[in-house]
């Protein structure tokens, strides 16, 4: 929680450990540059500028979510991991992946990391590896990384950790089949291919004038909401489009992501286009719903 967390979800339980430094994500700089590219540029290089100003000696690695789901599904672009990737590499500094939400097929591929074309030192995973059926984690390590913890006992050099349920067997079996589904049914190339699908059917709630942005990879997908998407003015406080859109999605069966200035979808790997079809009439509908009821 020290290293991350949002201010409402982390200041009830301060203090925290120190040493975590934050920096923003490129949505942060979005209206304040020319284009999302160059917003883009301008947030990864303040990754080097914090590690710059700590020393980099005392800086261990960056942690990031490939596509931060709380702060909206936001989506940087391929230059920006790259970046991102130089920098690490330059400050001898870990670049480690939080793929608890986006691995295992969820953007497309195996892993965000591929989607977005960057090696990861560390990945850490979860949900879908058991696809939400057993308690399941992960954490995957370069070679060099795991090597550096195996050595005599006098040596002292393991994590000397004691986990009750660590290396479950029903829970590594369950893990493997799951890995074994998604290679043998080409999920990865399904989730392209329907999150495609996906994102054309959510662009066409533009033209209710409020949705100023679809965004994501694969069937992970966001939708941004704000009062004129064509002057991109958001909702004022207290006159928020989420929370009516919640009570009307629920009134119509749907339940999602909804948070106050947007809303996030993603079907299961499994799902076909009809599911994706009816799904985004009750978004639709819900929409609408809340567009009326805003109006009262």
């Amino acid at each position: 929680m020290a290293a991350s967390g949002t201010g409402r979800r982390k200041s009830k339980f301060e203090p925290q450990m120190g040493g975590f430094p934050k920096v923003f994500l490129p949505l942060h700089y979005r209206d304040r540059f020319d284009s999302w590219e160059e917003a883009n540029r301008f947030a990864a290089g303040a990754f080097e500028d914090v590690i710059v100003a700590e020393d980099p000696a005392t800086v261990a690695g960056i942690i990031i979510e490939p596509i931060s789901n709380t702060g909206g599904i936001v989506t940087p672009t391929d230059e920006f991991f790259r970046i991102l990737r130089e920098i690490c590499d330059r400050h001898h500094v870990l670049l480690i992946y939080d793929e608890i939400i986006t691995g295992f097929a969820r953007t497309g591929r195996m892993f965000a990391a591929q989607t977005f074309g960057t090696t990861a030192d560390i990945i850490c995973a979860g949900k879908a590896l058991s696809s939400g059926m057993i308690p399941l984690g992960s954490m995957i390590a370069r070679e060099d990384i795991g090597e550096a913890f195996f050595g005599p006992a006098e040596a002292d050099v393991e994590f000397a950790h004691g986990h009750t349920y660590a290396g479950n067997p029903l829970a590594c079996a369950v893990g493997i089949a799951l890995i074994d589904e998604i290679v043998e049914k080409d999920l990865c190339r399904k989730a392209r291919e329907l999150g495609d699908y996906l994102a054309g059917k959510l662009e066409g709630l533009k033209k209710y004038g409020v949705v100023r942005e679809v965004r994501g990879k694969g069937v992970l997908r966001g939708v941004e909401l704000v009062e004129d998407a064509a002057g991109n003015r958001p909702f004022p406080p207290g006159r928020k489009l989420g929370p009516l859109l919640k009570k009307t999605a629920l009134s119509n069966g749907l339940i999602m992501r909804i948070d106050p200035d947007w809303f996030a979808v993603s079907p299961a790997l499994i799902a076909e286009r009809s599911d994706v079809d009816r799904m985004c009439e009750l978004i639709e509908k819900s929409l609408q719903d809340a567009l009326e009821l805003a109006q009262v």
